[in-house]
């Protein structure tokens, strides 16, 4: 039975702990009977008959498994249970059960072939008794259940025998079960005390608990305003989060702040808009159910975000089919529960909304720190479209200058080029009039004709290279990133470089790794670049001194980690070193007639490849010109080695 605590105020809260305890040790009494048991019959399976050792051992584990489940439906029951009592006489009952199969013990002496096998049977028995101490006496009936059954008839067994060591076994017997039964009621005793104390501390705690929520009740709106700062706080964290994070494309960081929106307002469908009068475009979108997607246009008028726009702030409701929003056009049509929008400005112009939104009712109301939050977002995505819409006009100044540029290297060139497609036309003239001298002599044979024509082809095809290349190089086109052959670009301008090297009468060495890694860039402007760099290397060596034998520009490229170093050197005189620091700037040159805009366009182009471009002195006379690319994630293919020769 439970405690008998009358003046206890709480004495079914006793019940139930004793309930608990009594259930939690349980399943430690269970799992050493499953164990125990299947041992003795081990131990005795060659001394007694075994089929007297089964019945006992199956009816033993019947009833560890009635208590097994007993545990498993008091685990499952619900709370709170209020049926203390009913769990206390189950488990009773099951535990008496156990008490009797273990007391069925009897039978086993019986027929016990000798005293030792007496004693191991009592050793066994007597362990079991002080186990279920430690295990049931928080209820102590039911450890008198378990342990009288379980006792009384082996110790009566002995004491009936004629044997003198056997009638000494059952009064020792006697004994032990007397100190098991005093143990159980002293631990039950501890217990009860135990147990008033907690509970004793329990009202006590209740009295607290009642002071708190008397001093909590005068406080309640501070902590609300607390609250709600957190809420902004950790509002603001999030939305830090997203902008500190370095992403190299407008739409990498829109998306990021769409996802940011929907995982803080708990809404699932995320979109930026444009708004152009009653036209409703789907800019940016983030909706995992694919119910919307970028592109999609909408008449203004079928949307919230007509509203929102009306409204010129945050417009936001959670359950539109509760309230006058069941009427919107936007939830007859779509069936959008939940909304959150508002406008979005770019230079003081209405660009369109940022709103998120979700086809199931929002459970809880939006903050005042939500409304903030979103309008921060929406300046925040204003401020995004209008660097885009800025670093877009850049580009576009960037490569009309580059194109500039290019057009005046060909324009400083013209000379050279002209008398290199001089050459090819002039073959083709001279083999065209000995052809028709030879023809009108009627002297032309068929293999002098072939032969003839195929020269006259050969020049032309060489013209038609150089014409293609000077025309591919002054083409005006936006950047195109591809995956390219570095070895393939110096082949593409080895006829520039080696006309220039002629030009100036210096000599073009190549060092050229063959394994190089393929890029991501932009081949043109690669080849504007180290352009660049040669003809001002060559343009240096030539304003120093006369040309002499020896003058030498090398260029070398060579893969370092995960990039490709690309170097270009002379010997000429060299820079100052406050000069080395100026070459980048725009518009800073050191030729008398330069207009600075080589180097600086070309550091621009490497820095948009994601590498960067430095010179340094030479331990010897002149200058070196580096700058990097870095290698594309895709697999590396072996190069062939290049060969370029400045004839």
């Amino acid at each position: 039975m439970c405690l008998d605590l009358a003046a206890d105020r709480r004495p079914r809260d006793l019940c139930d702990e004793q309930v608990e305890l009594l259930y939690a040790q349980a399943p430690l009494g269970v799992v050493a009977s499953l164990l125990i048991a299947p041992l003795l019959v081990l131990t005795l399976w060659n001394a007694l008959p075994r089929t007297i050792l089964i019945g006992w051992l199956l009816a033993l584990e019947a009833t560890v498994l009635i208590r097994l489940a007993l545990i498993a439906a008091f685990r499952r029951r619900a709370v709170p249970d209020t049926a203390a009592g009913r769990w206390i006489t189950r488990y009773t009952w099951a535990c008496a059960a156990s008490g009797v199969c273990w007391g069925g013990c009897v039978v086993l002496l019986a027929f016990s072939p000798s005293l030792v096998h007496d004693a191991f049977i009592a050793l066994i028995l007597g362990g079991v008794l002080m186990g279920g101490v430690f295990t049931m006496s928080s209820v102590l009936r039911a450890y008198v259940a378990y342990a009288l059954p379980l006792g009384l008839p082996p110790v009566l067994w002995l004491l009936l025998r004629d044997d003198p060591i056997r009638v000494a076994m059952g009064v020792a017997g006697v004994l032990y079960l007397l100190l098991a039964l005093a143990t159980a009621q002293r631990f039950h005793r501890t217990l009860a005390h135990s147990l008033r104390l907690a509970t004793e501390n329990l009202n006590l705690a209740q009295s607290r608990a009642r002071a708190k929520e008397q001093a909590e009740a005068t406080n309640q709106r501070l902590a609300d305003q607390q609250a709600a700062l957190r809420d902004s706080v950790a509002a603001m964290r999030q939305l830090y989060e997203v902008i500190s994070v370095p992403r190299r494309h407008a739409r990498d960081r829109i998306q990021a702040m769409l996802a940011m929106g929907c995982q803080r307002f708990g809404l699932t469908i995320g979109i930026l808009c444009h708004i152009d009068g009653e036209r409703y475009q789907v800019v940016h979108v983030l909706a995992p159910g694919g119910e919307v997607a970028e592109g999609d246009t909408l008449a203004l008028g079928d949307t919230y975000c007509q509203d929102t726009v009306r409204a010129q702030t945050a417009v936001g409701f959670e359950h539109a089919s509760s309230g006058p929003w069941r009427q919107h056009p936007c939830y007859r049509k779509f069936g959008l529960e939940a909304y959150l929008g508002v406008p979005v400005r770019v230079s003081d112009q209405l660009y369109g909304t940022l709103n998120f939104s979700d086809f199931k009712p929002r459970t809880t109301p939006f903050t005042a720190a939500d409304r903030e939050l979103i309008q921060i977002m929406a300046q925040w995505v204003g401020g995004v479209l209008e660097q885009e819409r800025m670093a877009e006009a850049a580009r576009r100044q960037q490569a009309l200058l580059a194109h500039a540029s290019r057009l005046n290297t060909l324009g400083e060139m013209a000379s050279s080029l002209v008398h290199e497609i001089n050459q090819p036309v002039t073959a083709i003239a001279l083999y065209a009039e000995a052809g028709l001298t030879r023809a009108r002599n009627e002297a032309l044979g068929v293999a002098e004709a072939r032969d003839a024509l195929e020269k006259i082809a050969a020049q032309g095809a060489r013209a038609q290279a150089i014409i293609h290349r000077i025309r591919h190089f002054a083409r005006q086109t936006k950047p195109q990133y591809t995956v390219v052959r570095l070895n393939d670009v110096f082949e593409d301008i080895a006829d520039f470089l080696n006309l220039e090297a002629r030009r100036h009468r210096i000599d073009l060495r190549y060092d050229i790794a063959p394994d190089l890694p393929r890029v991501l860039a932009d081949a043109l402007q690669v080849q504007q670049v180290i352009l660049n760099l040669v003809r001002n290397a060559m343009d240096a060596m030539s304003a120093a001194t006369e040309p002499e034998a020896g003058a030498v520009v090398a260029i070398s490229a060579r893969a370092d980690s995960r990039e490709v170093k690309i170097a270009v050197q002379d010997s000429g005189p060299g820079l100052a070193p406050d000069a080395l620091a100026c070459l980048p700037q725009l518009f800073f040159t050191t030729k008398p007639d330069g207009l600075g805009l080589g180097l600086s366009i070309s550091q621009s182009i490497v820095e948009a490849h994601g590498g960067r471009l430095w010179a340094t002195p030479n331990a010897g006379p002149g200058v070196t010109f580096h700058f990097t690319l870095p290698a594309a994630a895709v697999s590396t293919h072996a190069a062939e080695p290049l060969s370029l020769d400045a004839d």
